[in-house]
């Protein structure tokens, strides 16, 4: 039994600090009127991001010892100096063991200032970013992998693990920046809030509004019967401690505690009970790095690349197209998916999905690659016959080959057994003088009249469906 620590809930912003996350040094700079205005302009797109470019210029500005009136006027009237400035600063971080890319981040804030208040500035380190060069050591976890990590979870965390391993949602769909908003029990339309909760399907869709979604537009995945169960025991676990479940309440809430109580209280912003992003991947990150095999790195996001790579082997096995896997992912589908899968989908496209989903489950849950190996074998057998039998590789393209409840190959396979069906051997006319002959090939006589006879030829020869009379129409003898 593995011994799970307590997980806390992060803090979100104090109401006492009008600046929210940005705290100390960020709020003096935001009391800056030309930084409060760039911060404000990057808030309307996203929080986040003003936040993050708020918190890498202020640690610029420390780091050369300039103030934002004093990088201006320098990026103006002496450029070179401001260059040289940022270069010894570049030099270093390098010398402190910091990679291309973890620097150049860095100037990310000023690059953006600067054009807010449209100076042009060129005066930037030129660096060599290797483009993944953090992420060498990290790999997707195995599903035996997968399931020593979801011991090492709370019941919420298997929860947020779950939906991002099964149904590959990003962590901001389940949270939020400042948990303002996020995935509600409203958005499974398949859960029924009974007493106990339970699904009216398995797989259970999960439809994610265009608010949550990376790419700004909705779109739907789904939930495994894994997900299902863990999810139901923890609805179960938080209505035991009180909470009362509706279709606007959150899939991930927060804790009950008295801190959270007060917090909600004294700002409207939390009192929906939403978890913040960070909330939601804290506790998969360190049952992840307590999990992760020497030489191997494994981050929360890892989660959703092991969803990505499991329906990509599914894909290849037939059980799923290139363009649901996409869509499951919340990816744009370009411009031919986007007429497709991009649009709102019926409830033939539905079940039809959902079949493909349920036909994928078994490479994404923790089981025994004995099973998916064999059907894996077994659909490629079924593919290499039915191609040698002249079925067009489009028409199986999508299909299970493995599924002994597709009617669309019970079908293909009820065409080839009725193509299938051996001929009647041909009966065919020929001279008496050629009986002879014929009779030691192995031909069986049928009539005969003292011109003609009707002879039958044998089964394997290779003129037995040539074309010739039939017995009725040669004269009896």
């Amino acid at each position: 039994m593995v011994r799970r620590a307590p997980v806390k809930d992060t803090e979100p912003p104090s109401k006492t600090n009008t600046t929210g996350r940005v705290l100390g040094r960020h709020a003096a700079l935001l009391a800056d009127r030309k930084v409060r205005s760039w911060w404000e302009a990057r808030s309307l797109r996203s929080r986040l991001s003003a936040d993050t470019y708020l918190r890498q210029f202020g640690f610029l500005l420390e780091k050369t010892d300039l103030d934002p009136a004093k990088i201006v006027s320098l990026a103006k009237a002496d450029p070179d100096a401001l260059r040289d400035r940022l270069v010894r600063y570049a030099a270093q971080m390098k010398k402190e063991g910091r990679l291309d890319s973890y620097i150049s981040k860095f100037f990310e804030g000023l690059k953006s200032y600067l054009r807010f208040h449209r100076v042009a500035f060129d005066g930037f380190p030129s660096l060599s970013p290797i483009k993944g060069e953090s992420l060498a050591t990290e790999r997707v976890p195995t599903p035996e992998e997968l399931a020593g990590v979801l011991e090492h979870l709370s019941i919420r965390g298997r929860v947020a693990a779950l939906f991002m391993a099964h149904s590959g949602v990003r962590p901001s769909v389940l949270g939020s920046y400042q948990a303002e908003s996020g995935l509600t029990l409203g958005d499974l339309p398949d859960l029924k809030l009974g007493n106990p909760p339970a699904f009216a399907e398995v797989p259970f869709v999960v439809r994610v509004p265009a608010h949550l979604s990376k790419t700004r537009a909705a779109y739907v995945t789904f939930g495994s019967s894994q997900l299902a169960a863990t999810f139901l025991a923890y609805l179960t676990e938080r209505r035991e401690g009180g909470e009362s479940l509706t279709p606007a309440s959150p899939v991930l809430s927060v804790r009950s505690t008295r801190g959270v109580a007060e917090r909600r209280r004294a700002d409207p912003r939390y009192a929906r009970g939403f978890v913040v992003t960070k909330a939601v991947v804290q506790e998969i990150h360190d049952a992840l790095k307590s999990s992760a095999p020497d030489g191997v790195r494994w981050r929360p996001y890892v989660l959703r690349a092991y969803c990505s790579s499991r329906l990509l082997m599914a894909e290849g096995a037939g059980k799923m197209t290139r363009d649901l896997r996409e869509a499951i992912l919340g990816h744009d589908l370009g411009i031919s998916g986007r007429y497709t899968l991009g649009k709102r989908w019926g409830e033939e496209t539905l079940r039809d999905a959902r079949a493909s989903f349920k036909r994928a489950e078994a490479y994404l849950s923790p089981s025994s690659r004995s099973e998916v190996n064999g059907d894996e074998a077994v659909g490629r057998a079924l593919k290499i016959l039915l191609l040698a039998r002249g079925v067009p590789e489009k028409t199986l393209a999508g299909l299970d080959l493995t599924g002994k409840d597709d009617e669309q190959l019970k079908e293909i396979v009820r065409n080839l057994g009725a193509a299938a069906e051996p001929a009647r051997p041909a009966e065919r006319a020929v001279s008496v003088a050629d009986m002879p002959a014929l009779l030691d090939a192995g031909y069986s006589l049928v009539a005969m009249n003292d011109r003609t006879a009707v002879v039958r030829a044998p089964a394997s020869s290779p003129s037995s469906t040539a074309p010739g009379p039939r017995a009725a129409e040669v004269p009896a003898a």
